[in-house]
């Protein structure tokens, strides 16, 4: 290398130390406000909003389940629908449903989430730590590796921590779902995504069937689960207003044993409202994992918003 090739090179870099931080440092921002800031105001003051994803990636965890060990996919053809069908009883139908399997109780997991709105399309990472029923905790990182925020949810309070811009959003998971766009299942959400958020038994479903599955309507007409009798899992989820309109909908696909558990390996969920819909990949699933960890790892130098009970 001669002393004008060597002058440039040293150029080069020392132009990447000056600006590289800087850069890195933009784009993180970019990507934050991307996914998370909004244009709305926090009770009327100045403070940002966060946009859908935070919420969201509460709301779903647990779609698409591969690369896991211990698992066998099940569908349609590894069993026949039950000789009594379509004339099960209620009663017969919902006792047949399986309870929260208590071995999904504690578990990690990391997934890829892939979310459609009418203002953004993006893909982001989500570690989860899952203490049923006490907290789970969700770290959601952006490309080249930036963690961007942390979700705690609590029975009787929430915390979503903006990394980038060093700000902690506190109040009670009701407060927060009602600044946060969308809705916060809290700890109930592994139920929801896994399929196990079965159909009150108090309610008076109405029973009514198609060709191989079941369909529980509300007495109001604002909800159905659809029911597969070859796995007696629920397949399908809506919620209507009195008017007809659809508010959203989640369809659990593709089964699979994962360590003795059933649990379907792909779940899609949409809110025809919001134009919104969100799919996850799971990458890692790790069922009772020696060690949990919940914590949010706050700086000092943390601006705390608190939004209230």
């Amino acid at each position: 290398m001669n002393a004008k090739e060597r002058s440039s090179e040293n150029r080069q870099k020392m132009i990447q130390e000056r600006i590289g931080p800087r850069v890195i440092r933009t784009r993180r921002k970019i990507l934050f406000e991307r996914f998370f800031v909004g244009k709305q105001s926090v009770s009327g003051s100045h403070h940002r909003s966060i946009a859908p994803i935070a919420p969201i990636a509460v709301l779903a965890l647990g779609l698409i389940l591969s690369s896991c060990s211990s698992s066998r996919q099940l569908n349609r053809a590894d069993s026949s629908l039950p000789d009594r069908f379509p004339d099960h009883s209620l009663e017969e139908i919902l006792s047949s449903l399986p309870a929260y399997p208590s071995e999904l109780n504690r578990l990690y997991a990391e997934a890829q989430v892939a979310l459609s709105s009418p203002s953004d399309k993006g893909r982001f990472t989500a570690k989860i730590s899952y203490g049923r029923p006490d907290s789970m905790i969700v770290r959601i990182g952006f490309p080249l590796g930036i963690e961007g925020a942390r979700v705690l949810v609590t029975p009787d309070s929430a915390y979503v921590y903006d990394r980038i811009e060093n700000v902690l959003y506190s109040g009670s998971p009701s407060r927060i779902a009602a600044v946060l766009p969308g809705a916060m299942a809290g700890t109930q959400i592994m139920e929801i995504a896994t399929g196990f958020y079965s159909p009150d038994a108090l309610t008076d479903w109405s029973v009514s069937a198609d060709s191989t599955l079941y369909l529980l309507h509300s007495p109001d007409g604002t909800l159905r689960y659809t029911i597969d009798p070859t796995l007696w899992r629920v397949v399908g989820f809506r919620q209507q207003d009195l008017e007809g309109t659809i508010l959203e909908q989640r369809w659990y696909m593709e089964f699979e044993l994962i360590d003795g558990i059933l649990i379907p390996r792909r779940m899609t969920m949409s809110r025809p409202p919001e134009d919104t819909r969100l799919a996850m990949a799971i990458r890692r699933l790790q069922v009772d994992p020696p060690q949990l960890t919940f914590g949010l790892d706050i700086k000092d130098d943390t601006e705390r918003t608190y939004l209230g009970e």
